[in-house]
């Protein structure tokens, strides 16, 4: 027996193993799962789903607004409507630290986190980042890639599966698919950074076109960002490398000594395993129908498309466009309010929320949690009636950057807000 071929076929089973456990099981098993929670139906998710992702999210990244006791428990975390990620383990990290996201609360920046199938972590807030500095949501990255995922892993383990069981020179040659596994990950990842930079609509402040940060820390705006690898990405080197020395170790061995026939126990795995294959394609395509994955990504891509470029001049909304911007308003303060006494709660009521909350979810994303500034102008220092004339001429004259936030609120709303800028400090409120 050539102990290099055995050995390549080692390498390989344990490249194999890794892929199973990391990606192919929480992705194949999780599929659909969001979109159906979202959607409302929630009586059509497995029962095996939830230990499922349970188990996989045991050492992941909890949001801090997130009640202990829906904490590794998917059906309350469900129930309590709290933001979930995808269950696979993530591949890359990202992270943004903000005034209004104090060190107390977010130690580590406010993250999101980059799966082969979706993201995970602060996506909702990262997201109303997006929105000031003009970026589209995450969710508009790599929509057809994340939903393509789980069949290409499938095609992964078939063809380790394949290395293992037959030394052919073809499958042989096919194994620079996993090989490069990680380098077509940062590819991919390259691409859709490069395409946020450089695809941005009109924001609460004008940025011109960048490339932001794949790798180490960066600034965008007034924000400062860390992009790192996660356990997923080393999870790939891992198969990379083992996959590497399996083809080494193969092609060594074969020109050694010559390869033998090939037994039929080989071929009877190899149709019991294809089956399996064939198995998680066909399921993958009935939880695609069922959703409607192809229409939730093109109504994804036609809804974030970037219509207007920088230099244009922005239409005037009608007045359906308008009922919709208060309507999402609406919703997104109440979703905001919820979150900040929930992370008031747990992190106890430090300096920089020490706001009312409709200051806290109308201004603090562009003027700072104390009306320091921040990406939009400071307001410290500026009296009520300042504030309340700028204020007023801008639902007015419905100015575009500040129409969606204040033409929600009453004359009421407006005096409180005017109040409440006019007492913040030049060094911080008291």
């Amino acid at each position: 027996m050539n102990i290099s071929v055995v050995s390549s076929k080692v390498f390989a089973a344990i490249a194999l193993a890794i892929l199973l456990y990391g990606f192919i099981v929480p992705s194949v098993g999780f599929h659909g799962t969001l979109e159906r929670i979202k959607d409302g139906e929630i009586d059509h998710i497995p029962s095996y789903v939830y230990p499922l992702w349970n188990f996989y999210q045991k050492g992941r990244y909890i949001g801090v607004s997130t009640p202990k006791e829906a904490r590794l428990n998917l059906k309350k975390m469900v129930k309590t409507s709290e933001e979930i990620g995808a269950a696979s383990f993530p591949v890359w990290s990202f992270s943004l630290e903000a005034p209004n996201y104090p060190k107390e609360a977010f130690p580590r920046g406010l993250p999101v986190f980059i799966h082969f199938d979706g993201l995970s972590g602060e996506v909702h807030e990262m997201n109303t980042i997006n929105h000031y500095v003009g970026m589209a949501p995450m969710e508009r990255g790599g929509p057809y890639e994340r939903a393509l995922a789980p069949y290409s892993l499938i095609m992964l383990a078939l063809l380790l599966v394949s290395f293992i069981l037959y030394d052919n020179k073809w499958i042989n040659r096919l194994m620079v698919l996993p090989i490069l596994l990680p380098f077509l990950f940062i590819g991919i990842y390259f691409y859709w950074l490069y395409w946020f930079g450089h695809n941005l609509h009109m924001g609460a402040i004008k940025i011109e076109p960048f490339m932001p940060v794949i790798l180490g820390d960066g600034k965008v705006a007034q924000f400062t960002t860390h992009a790192y690898p996660a356990i997923g990405f080393w999870l790939l080197a891992a198969i990379s490398l083992f996959s590497f020395f399996a083809w080494w170790l193969k092609r060594r061995g074969t020109k050694e000594q010559p390869t033998k026939r090939v037994m039929l126990m080989n071929h009877l795995l190899m149709v019991a395993v294809l089956l399996m294959g064939v198995g998680g394609y066909v399921y993958l395509v009935k939880i695609d129908r069922e959703v409607d994955t192809l229409g939730k990504i093109a109504d994804i891509i036609e809804k974030f498309k970037v219509k207007v470029p920088l230099e244009a001049k922005v239409p005037e909304p009608s007045k359906m466009e308008k009922e919709a911007i208060r309507n999402e308003m609406a919703e997104q303060r109440k979703d905001q309010e919820l979150k900040l006494k929930a992370l008031e709660k747990r992190v106890g009521r430090v300096t920089k929320f020490k706001v009312s909350a409709l200051y806290k979810n109308s201004c603090s994303p562009c003027h700072g949690a104390s009306g320091e500034g921040n990406i939009g102008s400071r307001l410290a220092g500026l009296s009520k009636d300042d504030v309340l004339k700028k204020m007023l001429d801008y639902k007015k004259n419905e100015e575009t950057m500040h129409i969606a936030v204040i033409e929600h609120m009453s004359d009421d709303d407006l005096q409180k807000l005017a109040q409440e800028i006019s007492e913040f400090k030049l060094e911080g409120r008291k």
